[in-house]
């Protein structure tokens, strides 16, 4: 193992982890390649941008807030040792399972099932460059119904963080 002691080094490697982790927790980015994980989704409301950024940064800051601290205390408080374990033990590509089965449910709009395929839309498979995009309706009552998936990632991939650094740091 390669160590450093260049602390500029050390918060780079941190910060690139901590993206990671963020990153695979977050359904969008579980995805497709052709659609580039549903930004080539538009939406039709308050998010002004993708589906991607629905739930990249919206749903957190329409429901949640934008304090981190604020958040990071709300999600934890409460939070059973029984989740915190149950969650540490799931290997790291489950993690990726769990976001993907967020990503292809039918109330997030993503996908449309065709049997056991989630295509672009009915009579698409995939998404192609120049072809008109689809657009997810996406309004207060869409939040709403969706903050749950987003507080149980975000929760999940607070504590699969810590509990990747403490393993690692030797804590």
């Amino acid at each position: 193992m390669r160590t450093s002691n260049d602390d500029a080094a050390k918060l780079e490697a941190l910060t690139y982890l901590g993206h990671w982790v963020g990153d695979i927790h977050q359904p969008l980015h579980v995805s497709f390649a052709d659609d580039r994980g549903g930004n080539f989704i538009r939406e039709s409301g308050p998010c002004v941008n993708s589906l991607h950024t629905v739930w990249d940064t919206c749903i957190m800051e329409k429901k949640l807030g934008t304090d981190p601290q604020t958040i990071a205390q709300d999600l934890l408080d409460g939070l059973p040792d029984s989740d915190r374990a149950s969650w540490v033990a799931i290997p790291i590509a489950g993690w990726a399972n769990e976001s993907f089965q967020v990503t292809r449910r039918k109330s997030v709009g993503y996908c449309v099932r065709v049997g056991s395929k989630c295509v672009y839309q009915q009579g698409n498979e995939t998404f192609s460059e120049g072809q008109d995009e689809k657009v997810v309706i996406v309004d207060a009552a869409y939040l709403e119904q969706h903050v749950p998936f987003v507080r149980d990632r975000l929760k999940r991939a607070g504590i699969r963080l810590g509990h990747l650094l403490n393993t690692t740091l030797g804590q």
